[in-house]
């Protein structure tokens, strides 16, 4: 992600462009996707959506749990296929699709809808996906100041746009500098909670030890590419001590990622997306090797499938385990 600059109340001021465009309700362009699925956590053939959340997902069995992640996704192996082979299409998932995500702080579902009556509102910093309910961000950003944070949150509400608590380190409140190793960003995975790597606590360690004392890893700051080299992230990957971690995922429960319901949907678009797909105009694209993400703007993964004998990122390319 970009730095943001500035002082940290022109953090949660209105400011430069991004986002979910607010007047047009157009999603933002996706700049890059993550390279970990976001419902495992695991690298991979990994398929990025293209409606704005900046979210990827694994279409394809063989890079996670069997087939769990293609059906959290809703998606039989028949269309999964489909939308892989089709290369000229984007791929939605039905949270961008259905204009339904859920709040990175509370985990609910509210309506991203910005030509209706919108509950949640995407962070304004270009490469940033997560939404949030002003009540929560605004919570978030003012803990000590109720008169602020309501004012806040009705900013919010109206559709002034914002930059979530992300984009600053819980601890010193200051912000990234990546040419600055001790500057780098630690953040979590499931809440809204960064440090810079000098402010990490020592309980969220680099790597597992066993014994009665031990504890689980809980930060990654490096990957180990498919032909062996060592490549330090330009943003430390943790999960932070609010979440338990579960020994044989070697993350926390997957449970994290919700969809819309079926009973959810509009008729209208229900009946659009369960209309007959025409036909593939060309085979499924051949990846160059198994680290190649298939989406409409390619990323690097750097976990190989032969890397992936176990669901957690300790095993799949990720060093420490």
């Amino acid at each position: 992600m970009a730095p943001v600059g500035s002082s940290r109340s022109d953090l949660r001021r209105p400011g430069r462009g991004g986002g979910t465009d607010q007047e047009s309700s157009k999603p933002k362009p996706r700049l890059d996707g993550d390279d970990l699925c976001a419902i495992c956590d695991n690298g991979g053939n990994v398929t990025c959506c293209d409606g704005g959340c900046g979210r990827s997902f694994h279409l394809t069995d063989e890079n996670s749990e069997g087939s769990r992640c293609r059906l959290v996704l809703g998606l039989t192996k028949e269309r999964a296929e489909m939308i892989l082979a089709d290369d000229d299409k984007d791929f939605i998932c039905k949270n961008c699709k259905y204009k339904q995500h859920q709040c990175f702080a509370c985990g609910k579902l509210g309506s991203s809808d910005l030509s209706s009556e919108a509950e949640v509102f995407q962070c304004e910093v270009d490469d940033c996906g997560r939404f949030y309910h002003p009540k929560c961000v605004a919570k978030l950003l003012y803990p000590d100041n109720r008169l602020e944070a309501s004012l806040f949150g009705d900013q919010v509400a109206a559709r002034q746009k914002f930059t979530c608590p992300i984009h600053e380190c819980i601890e010193c409140k200051g912000e990234e500098n990546k040419n600055d190793r001790n500057m780098q960003f630690a953040v979590c995975r499931r809440c809204p909670t960064t440090y810079h790597q000098k402010c990490l606590p020592s309980d969220i360690p680099f790597k597992t030890k066993e014994g009665p004392n031990g504890y689980m890893q809980r930060a990654w700051d490096e990957l180990e590419a498919p032909d062996g080299r060592v490549i330090a992230r330009d943003r430390i990957l943790i999960y932070c001590t609010k979440h338990e971690i579960i020994k044989k995922f070697g993350t926390p429960e997957r449970n994290h990622i919700i969809f819309p319901d079926e009973e959810d949907i509009p008729e209208e678009e229900e009946q659009l997306d369960n209309a007959s797909p025409e036909s593939p105009q060309s085979p499924p694209p051949v990846a160059r090797d198994q680290n190649q993400c298939s989406c409409s703007s390619p990323i690097n993964s750097f976990a190989p499938v032969s890397l992936f004998t176990h669901p957690h990122p300790g095993t799949c390319g990720w060093l420490g385990d």
